[in-house]
């Protein structure tokens, strides 16, 4: 079921942010962004802090995610925490591109 907005997060309640993602060399995610809860106090994004320091000894989580083709629900690591969010802050200060037309 493809989605037409941003999902909640079931973990937080708040709203997940559209994501864009870029192909490595054909491979990818299959879709042009992801929606993904980026609330540091999110209780899923907590947890995963605290289980990879106490087994791995590693500053990293992981985020809720879905997949906006198909609604699937997903996780994605969060390796270093803040650089998600510092790309997102790039993404948003870039102009818009303009339409073409085919």
């Amino acid at each position: 079921m493809k989605l037409d907005k941003a999902p909640i997060c079931p973990h937080c309640k708040k709203d997940t942010e559209k994501y864009d993602v870029y192909p490595w060399d054909g491979v990818g995610w299959g879709v042009p962004f992801l929606y993904i809860c980026f609330n540091d106090n999110c209780p899923f994004f907590v947890r995963g802090q605290k289980h990879m320091m106490e087994n791995y000894g590693q500053v990293a989580s992981y985020r809720y995610m879905v997949y906006p083709d198909t609604g699937q629900e997903d996780t994605i690591v969060a390796a270093n925490p803040k650089l998600m969010e510092a790309r997102m802050a790039a993404l948003k200060t870039q102009p818009d591109e303009p339409e073409t037309e085919n």
